[in-house]
């Protein structure tokens, strides 16, 4: 069987055992079995020496006892436990396993041991196993988790494959205040069987994935990695935090998951030629993801950048320009359009400042008409309808102009936000937003409207002009955008 199929059982199993399903609050077994138990949609077998019930469901004393098929076994046992608990899948007759446990060769020689001999029995009874030594895997389309507990996840088109299981649960903390979606979730612990390349492979080809995040301390197939890369990343992209790029970081990745770090130059070198995007930070992977799922690839590095105030626009320029990323010099058309739009106060150039004038969409048209910018970034102003109520107190006598002036302005608001987004696939040309928002803008539909279409404004200049940064990078590779 090949192991894309192996890799289907796990994504889509009819039914899950766990090894090591506990009773007890805090344990690994009891948090994996939990949720396995809410979420339903397959037939889930607790298993536990002592018999009895676990969350008040049957718990059989040996995989042997379960009555039905197994299609994947979650292992949370001791090391020592942990080749019998394979042995008993292999007599179960099941084709795919999680080893959720620690304590194998990340730890000492003795737990290097009994992983290879944990390999040894996978392999002669046919079974491919994820691990040791991780977090599990999800899989939101098929509601299918086998983490030991849930963060807030929505359902999307970024999958993710980590070393680290706790760095994912960071990336999933972060996409969750971005409205960021995901799709898969593996993490591969010690990668004894299957590796990250493996995983890379089987998200290439998914449909159900537009965008592959990884965390990755040491890759095992590097030459294979440099393939797959180089045929994935002209399909979708790939965004890669390679961690151990120091001499002590390498060690600590050795201890952690078992892995062979490598040069971080000949890394860097990898993935330039192989297209892969390479980030420095975990929020990084999500700004970038964010950009990716949502924006057009700009046709160049010219930047149009309209600034809510003077001292942003500046920080925006220095933030765009670090990056390498140019300044566009705005077309005489264009500067006659918003001399149209906008009172004489404004800055006549780029970037473009309202002069103490709100920031209002129709700035954005012509920006994206102009044949001499590739890309426009905004700061302050998008999605922010709602914010004066958390900037200045609405007196009693006002509240019902109030509601209905902010009831208005959503309505053109959410029709602006529709022309935007029709322009911006018509002229092949993103737009970054970038914006502190309160409490009150995070309830509005418009800012719902951002949410659902993964248009959310990032908390600040410099973090929106790196993201876009990387979508022009993309863009290079690809050919789509003029290089420097």
């Amino acid at each position: 069987m090949h192991l894309n199929h192996y890799l289907d059982h796990m994504f889509n199993a009819e039914s899950v055992a766990v090894i090591g399903a506990s009773n007890v609050l805090g344990k690994w077994g009891f948090g994996i079995i939990s949720l396995l138990l809410r979420n339903g949609g397959r037939k889930v077998y607790p298993v536990n020496r002592k018999g009895g019930d676990v969350l008040g469901a049957k718990a059989y004393r040996s995989l042997g006892e379960v009555p039905g098929p197994v299609d994947v076994a979650v292992i949370v046992t001791a090391v020592k436990d942990t080749p019998a608990a394979m042995e008993d899948c292999v007599r179960k007759g099941v084709k795919f396993a999680i080893v959720i446990s620690g304590g194998f060769s990340e730890a000492s020689e003795e737990g290097a041991r009994v992983e290879r001999e944990v390999v040894k029995i996978a392999r002669q009874g046919g079974i491919r196993f994820v691990g040791p030594n991780c977090m599990g895997h999800f899989d939101t389309y098929t509601d299918f988790f086998t983490i030991p507990f849930k963060n807030p996840v929505r359902k999307g088109p970024v999958s993710i494959i980590t070393q680290s299981g706790n760095s994912g649960i960071a990336v999933f903390a972060q996409g969750w205040d971005m409205g960021l979606g995901f799709s898969k979730y593996i993490n591969s612990g010690n990668e004894a069987d299957i590796h990250f390349e493996d995983y890379l492979e089987y998200l290439g080809q998914d449909e159900n994935t537009g965008v592959i995040l990884g965390y990755v301390e040491g890759f095992r197939e590097g030459k294979r990695f440099l393939e797959l890369a180089g045929d994935i990343t002209k399909r979708k992209p790939v965004v890669i935090f390679k961690a151990g790029r120091t001499e002590e970081g390498a060690r600590a990745a050795q201890s952690h998951s078992a892995a062979l770090s490598g040069s971080d130059a000949v890394s860097n070198a990898a993935f330039r030629q192989t297209g892969v995007i390479r980030v420095q930070k975990i929020g990084d992977l999500v700004d970038t993801a964010l950009a990716l799922v949502s924006q057009p690839l700009p046709r160049g590095r010219r930047v149009g950048v309209i600034s809510m105030g003077g001292g942003l626009g500046v920080i925006s320029t220095d933030a765009l320009r670090k990056l390498g990323l140019e300044m566009a010099r705005l077309s005489p058309e264009t500067i006659e359009k918003l001399n149209s739009v906008m009172s004489e106060r404004w800055s006549h150039g780029n970037p473009v400042d309202p002069g103490g004038d709100p920031i209002i969409y129709p700035c954005i048209w012509p920006l994206l008409e102009d044949e001499n910018v590739d890309a426009v970034m905004v700061v302050g102003g998008v999605g922010m309808v709602g914010g004066l109520t958390a900037l200045m107190p609405i007196p009693d006598l006002l509240k019902d102009d109030y509601a209905r002036f902010m009831e208005k302005s959503e309505r053109e608001m959410l029709a602006d936000l529709e022309r935007m987004m029709d322009m911006m696939k018509r002229h092949r040309k993103p737009v970054i937003a970038a914006s502190m928002v309160s409490g009150s803008v995070v309830k509005s539909r418009v800012y719902e409207k951002l949410e659902s279409n993964y248009l959310l404004p990032y908390p600040g200049p410099e973090r929106a002009a790196k993201a876009l940064s990387r979508l022009v990078e993309y863009s290079e590779y690809l050919g789509i955008a003029r290089g420097k």
